[in-house]
């Protein structure tokens, strides 16, 4: 039974696709009809083009990290392996010259291909200049079929346009870089360096603009030299800093819960101190962010 079900879907496919000749089977967007949509908001931006009967191509930078291209596909009908990814002219541009831009790997499932925001890069220069780029690969009920998925050069630039201003919107960090973040100190320091101020800086930034955030706990820890009661203040003190300075730069105090333990061995990281760098790492301020 499932054997006959992907025949049937791969005989709609062959149907249903933007062109179908003898052996290939391409989709695409017709001149007409092409068309890329910029969403986005602080968060995340994204930058898509429909291709009919295939799904979207998508370029796509969430706050923090780097840009990927993408391939969204409702079925794919290629074969898992190395596709050739080629610059053709359109079809109202016959004087343009084709170009292999290079092998990528493709995988089966909805999300066929993703490359990163170098080779994605690769993608953005031919559509500025006016080219298709191609994904080709051999589809996975045949050998002898071809498959070849086309990105539409038409209303790119303007849509290009406001995906950077987009992405000039961005926060610098997304929730995953900062729900779990550490102020390290050095020995006897009692204030905020530079790094410290810039990291707290993006948290506060984030916390303001996700209200799904709802909690931070800040906690103080420190080694085990010298006294256990200085060592105690001393990661009171600067669990106060970081709450002081959150606090300083918008945060709500209500949702801010502040705890301090000092050289409690059951909050070292590294048990048996026996350098410096071991104290290094049990010298520090966590926090912990929670969104609903």
């Amino acid at each position: 039974m499932k054997n006959g079900l992907k025949f049937t879907l791969s005989f709609l496919s062959l149907l249903s696709a933007s062109s179908v000749q003898p052996g290939n089977l391409s989709y695409y967007a017709e001149f007409d009809t092409a068309q890329w949509d910029v969403e986005g908001n602080v968060f995340e931006c994204s930058m898509s083009h429909e291709i009919p009967h295939f799904g979207q191509a998508v370029f796509y930078r969430e706050a923090g990290e780097s840009m990927i291209f993408y391939l969204q596909a409702l079925d794919s009908d290629m074969a898992a392996g190395r596709a050739l990814m080629t610059s053709m002219p359109p079809s109202w541009r016959p004087g343009l010259t084709e170009r292999d831009i290079g092998y990528f790997d493709v995988a089966r499932g909805g999300r066929p291909l993703v490359l990163d925001e170098a080779n994605a890069r690769l993608v953005l220069t031919e559509l500025f200049r006016g080219m298709m780029p191609t994904v080709s690969r051999r589809a996975w009920y045949s050998e002898e079929d071809a498959v070849q998925v086309q990105v539409s050069p038409v209303n790119f630039q303007a849509a290009y346009r406001d995906y950077q201003a987009c992405i000039g919107d961005l926060l610098p960090v997304n929730f995953r870089q900062i729900e779990r973040s550490t102020v390290f100190w050095q020995v006897g320091q009692m204030t905020l360096d530079e790094a410290s101020r810039d990291l707290l800086d993006n948290i506060a930034r984030y916390i303001q603009a996700d209200a799904g955030v709802f909690s931070v706990q800040i906690t103080g820890f420190t080694d085990t030299a010298g006294s256990a009661r200085d060592n105690l203040e001393a990661s009171r003190v600067r669990a106060f800093l970081v709450h002081q300075y959150l606090v300083d730069r918008g945060v709500n105090e209500a949702m801010l819960e502040r705890r301090f333990f000092g050289e409690v061995e059951d909050y070292l990281i590294v048990r048996n101190e026996r350098t410096a760098a071991d104290r290094d790492r049990n010298r520090r301020v966590t926090l912990l962010l929670q969104r609903r």
